[in-house]
């Protein structure tokens, strides 16, 4: 899509959400009521497109060195007034209205992956504040989660929780339910992600799914004794302990599982008497000498044979795998920075920093970037020029 495209489909939706500001400000008889430089637009399109430098310098950017130049204090408190779920908004309107499905033979790939972000430490925001103890030194971290399309080499959601308590399943089944991508999808999900609820939310979707599970431990099954093998097995879930799911249970304990009280699962109520099934079929293959790697999925066995599945789970970690394009974009484009480590500015900073990925590759050829992650050698020589390329994306869209 090329970059004017990009420009009038954001001036679109900024027209729209500045048309009916009260669902996205705090006080919306108040804020942005009157003209002032920074006008509710202006503020949207400088959050967006501002990069890693310091927010003075950002500002002098932005208005070109020139007297006009606000304070950062002016700035902040524009800022402030605006509610963190419009930047996620804008971008998801993007999204749905700038991205040309790339598909697999009818399917879009979904891959789910997270990573940390580090803030400037400050012990007084106590969502993302962590002290290990009263002798250590505090730090603040966040944990971002995303979905990320692989084919399009582009993300389409993502879910912001603190470091502490932060739960990976709980974001996935979040972006799962509140999405509303028509098309048929394979998710893709690495070890770590097998669970009963994560499964279920997939069935519940209508979404087929491939997980990786580990060998050690996870969702266990009395699997054949080959070291190879495809299979289909049934579960049927239960919360209660009744003399008739202890029969079943006990008659056939691979398919049969009672589920305790504290583990999650969102389809039986605690105490319900409920059963629910979940159809998995268990692929076991060597991808070494004496390697072998195990995936649960929902695929026809006729359509996605054992190597489709192989090469399917391969994308993921194919020319721009999401664990690589995670940190690249957060290097390019300065994703580790933030102003401020208050909850609300990390959540504008992580969206808008979600803006510029997905309009370079989507507005302009990713043969550069794919040439730039050829080598760790030539993928730090080409960051200047990446970064440069999603920032001139960003002015022209903004302009």
């Amino acid at each position: 899509m090329k970059p004017a495209a990009i420009k009038q489909i954001l001036d679109d939706i900024l027209l729209e959400v500045v048309s009916a500001p009260a669902s996205y400000v705090y006080e919306p008889q108040r804020n942005f009521s009157r003209t002032r430089k920074l006008l509710f637009c202006t503020v949207i399109k400088m959050l967006i497109g501002m990069g890693g430098n310091c927010l003075g310098k950002e500002l002098l950017d932005w208005f070109g060195y020139s007297e006009e130049t606000v304070s950062v204090s002016a700035f902040v408190q524009q800022r402030n007034k605006i509610k963190p779920d419009t930047l996620k908004h804008i971008f998801q309107r993007m999204i749905s209205q700038c991205d040309k499905h790339t598909l697999y033979n009818g399917y879009r790939l979904l891959a789910i992956d997270g990573s940390d972000l580090r803030l400037p430490s400050d012990k007084r925001e106590s969502f993302s504040y962590i002290q290990n103890d009263e002798t250590t030194k505090g730090y603040n971290l966040l944990h971002l989660d995303a979905l990320y399309d692989v084919l399009q080499h582009v993300y389409v959601d993502a879910s912001i929780q603190s470091k502490i308590g932060m739960n990976e399943h709980k974001a996935l089944v979040s972006m799962i339910d509140d999405s509303a991508i028509s098309d048929k999808v394979i998710l893709i999900a690495d070890r770590g992600y097998e669970s009963f609820n994560n499964i279920a939310h997939c069935q519940e979707k209508n979404w087929n799914y491939i997980i990786r599970s580990k060998e050690s431990y996870g969702i266990k099954f009395d699997t054949p004794s080959s070291k190879t093998f495809d299979i289909d097995q049934l579960i049927t879930l239960t919360r209660r302990q009744t003399k008739q799911t202890k029969s079943l249970i006990k008659k056939d304990p691979n398919r049969y599982r009672w589920i305790q009280p504290h583990t999650t699962f969102d389809y039986i109520k605690p105490k319900e008497d409920n059963l629910y099934d979940l159809p998995i079929r268990i692929v076991r293959f060597e991808i070494a000498d004496s390697v072998y790697e195990t995936l649960y999925t929902n695929l026809p066995r006729e359509d996605f044979p054992v190597d489709v599945l192989k090469e399917l789970y391969r994308l993921r970690w194919g020319k721009i795998p999401i664990s690589v394009f995670f940190p690249l974009c957060r290097y390019f484009i300065n994703a580790d920075f933030f102003d401020n480590c208050c909850k609300n500015v990390v959540f504008y900073s992580s969206y808008r920093h979600y803006f510029r990925p997905h309009s370079f590759l989507r507005a302009s050829s990713s043969s550069v970037y794919l040439n730039a992650i050829s080598s760790l050698n030539t993928a730090f020589s080409a960051s200047f020029s990446l970064r440069c390329a999603c920032r001139f994306i960003s002015s022209v869209a903004l302009a």
